[in-house]
């Protein structure tokens, strides 16, 4: 079975503090296994950095299904 992973990111999406929203979800196989959305704890200066916020929050949700799953 493959863990498929998507990470998204919205720039200064929140209106009130201008900080990004990250998005990801997990998926083993076509069941969805794990999902998140937040705000950001760090204003990012570009979409690019607020991307890679969005990324490694994703691997590190992965690298703990691995590790507990």
């Amino acid at each position: 079975m493959a863990l498929t992973a998507y990470a998204d990111a919205d720039h200064a999406g929140c209106q009130d503090i201008r900080r990004s929203t990250s998005e990801s979800a997990q998926f083993l196989g076509d069941k969805l296994v794990s999902w998140s959305s937040k705000k950001q704890k760090s204003t990012a200066i570009s979409t690019i950095e607020a991307e890679y916020i969005a990324m490694s929050g994703c691997c590190a949700q992965i690298l703990w299904m691995r590790y507990f799953g």
